[in-house]
């Protein structure tokens, strides 16, 4: 794990259906120190996600230490509200460079369970980053995403 206040990770650029997106791989501790979930605060009604369950999130930790074992990509959002935060140079192969100095840059669209308690993992991880979604559409895609899981 990198403890730098900044983070670089090299990816590609390009779209998932109509949203452009950043991709790229990094480690699951980089990614924990790097993001947040938006997690709702009922006093305030600021946030929207759950708070995160303990017991699916170590669950999956074991799972993921096992040889042969695999995860679908993370999801998150670079915010336009935190542009201090976050740069992106794009070209044959962009350079995302998140500045950490001032706080977490990416938001946890889905993942918050996968990362809870991967803080300081070398595990390798695809994402796929929302460039400056609002947080409303932020919250749509979250509910999209979640609100059919099932088990």
């Amino acid at each position: 794990m990198n403890n730098s206040t900044v983070l670089e990770i090299e990816g590609q650029v390009g779209f998932c259906g109509h949203r452009k997106v950043f991709t790229g791989f990094a480690s699951a501790g980089d990614l924990a120190r790097a993001s947040f979930a938006d997690v709702l605060d009922e006093s305030t009604g600021h946030g929207y996600q759950r708070r995160m369950s303990r017991e699916h999130s170590l669950e999956f930790k074991r799972y993921i230490q096992q040889p042969g074992t695999t995860s679908i990509p993370l999801t998150f959002n670079l915010r336009e509200s935190l542009a201090d935060r976050w740069c992106l140079e794009e070209g044959s192969k962009a350079r995302l460079r998140l500045e950490l100095a001032k706080g977490p840059a990416l938001t946890q669209v889905d993942g918050q369970h996968r990362l809870g308690f991967l803080q300081g993992s070398p595990i390798q991880f695809a994402f796929m980053t929302y460039l400056g979604l609002s947080e409303d559409q932020e919250m749509e895609v979250f509910r999209t995403i979640n609100g059919k899981a099932k088990g």
